[in-house]
């Protein structure tokens, strides 16, 4: 069951990861989790194919306006992705009464691929997606070109262009691939659930972001990678269990996580400072 919980988690935070490799980060990442499941909730009535096409095209454009954004007009990230988790939550809920306005129940066989189990306890499907994507994320940063570029930039932005890098593009891509990936975490989400809400992926967001520092990826970007992101994952997923089993409201685990988040970013921020 941990594992099973830790999947959704850990595909977020592979996204916050890539984002965080290029010194970037995506905080409306839980409301384009969250959307994806709406639009498969809603649009499954007519396939689940086109469905999931639907979501796909809202994460890509999403991610497309963030990476534009960040690369082209450079934007800070941060402001940024706040200013479109803002837009996306006022979209959504302007949506589920007017254009989105429909069933927001999962689609059976999506609720049995984010909680089936395969052949036995702890292999279940949301495990084996997770598996396959994450190892899929995990061979495009250390063996593909967009991998390396993704390093240098959050390693000296300004080094890599000058080496003839298109900044802008790299940058598109990692926060398109970013969008996807909180996407298909989000479809888990929904199909754990059972049903859509606004609020689904929101106690997500923190914890996607500690997982990745907890993990050892600098919040400086150029430094870190998605092996550790995959242990902040486990360790937050199997605290997360603990604190529910004493009766934890959400409100201690959000304290708890954004504690991490500051200790760990005041250790990076110490270091930085230490290596100039």
């Amino acid at each position: 069951i941990t594992l099973q919980l830790a999947a959704p988690l850990g595909l977020l935070a592979a996204g916050q990861t890539i984002c965080m490799l290029t010194g970037g980060i995506d905080l409306s990442l839980a409301m384009i989790a969250t959307g994806a499941a709406f639009i498969v909730g809603v649009k499954s009535p007519s396939g689940v194919v086109p469905a999931l096409a639907w979501a796909a095209l809202y994460c890509i454009v999403v991610g497309s306006i963030n990476g534009l954004a960040v690369g082209l007009l450079g934007m800070n990230p941060l402001i940024m992705t706040l200013g479109m988790n803002a837009v996306l939550i006022g979209v959504f809920t302007v949506g589920v009464t007017t254009f989105l306005k429909g069933s927001s129940s999962m689609p059976e066989i999506l609720v049995t691929a984010s909680t089936g189990i395969v052949f036995f306890d702890p292999i279940s499907w949301p495990l084996i997606i997770w598996v396959v994507i994450g190892g899929l994320f995990l061979f495009m940063l250390t063996r593909t070109g967009l991998g390396r570029l993704i390093y240098a930039i959050g390693d000296n932005a300004k080094a890599a262009r000058l080496a003839g890098v298109k900044v802008w593009q790299v940058q598109w891509a990692t926060y398109v691939i970013c969008a996807l990936l909180g996407g298909i975490g989000g479809i888990l989400l929904g199909g754990q659930s059972g049903a859509v809400a606004i609020s689904l992926a929101n106690s997500f967001l923190l914890p996607s972001v500690a997982a990745v520092v907890i993990g050892g990826t600098s919040i400086m970007g150029g430094m870190g990678n998605y092996t550790g992101t995959v242990m902040g994952t486990l360790i937050l997923t199997v605290l997360s269990y603990l604190l529910a089993t004493i009766n934890s409201s959400e409100a201690v685990k959000q304290m708890i996580y954004g504690g991490i988040v500051l200790a760990l970013a005041w250790v990076y921020s110490s270091i930085s400072e230490r290596s100039k």
